[in-house]
């Protein structure tokens, strides 16, 4: 039987909102999609859901700490080449929105300028120009404290 919240609006900062606590070993006898819980050992509020990949499971919803962004800088257009490997992480088709890609100083648009193909390389769909620094910033998508 499910609980029901009859305020569903504190009036106040003196009231709040109790979570389900427990540890990595302690977790829903039937875990369903939406339920969140507190892990006590992880210091990390989570979730029952889907990830990207669609796999089912628990997954960290909250974080401390700040993610450190990383820049790969080793790239530099020719005016024909569109196909750039050795990015410093492997992100598969539908993940380009992850990240931030410049070609020069101009921005480029995730999945239209570029795409990727999960093997560490970026192509993008015109040749960024001869000389041009691009520059892929990774790490937005992380939950991974610094």
């Amino acid at each position: 039987m499910g609980r029901m919240i009859k305020n569903s609006v504190p009036r106040n900062a003196s009231h709040a909102i109790g979570i389900p606590t427990g540890t990595s070993t302690i977790t829903p006898n039937a875990s369903t999609y939406g339920q969140i819980q507190y892990r006590t050992d992880t210091n990390k509020l989570q979730y029952w859901g889907s990830n990207t990949a669609g796999t089912y499971g628990a997954y960290p919803i909250a974080r401390e700490g700040n993610v450190t962004v990383v820049a790969d800088k080793s790239f530099v257009g020719t005016g024909t080449q569109v196909l750039f490997q050795n990015m410093s992480y492997t992100y598969n088709a539908g993940q380009e929105a992850q990240v931030i890609v410049f070609a020069g100083t101009v921005y480029q648009i995730p999945g239209t300028n570029y795409t990727f193909a999960g093997n560490a390389s970026i192509q993008f769909t015109s040749a960024p120009s001869n000389g041009a620094a691009i520059t892929i910033l990774h790490n937005f998508a992380s939950t991974a404290a610094a």
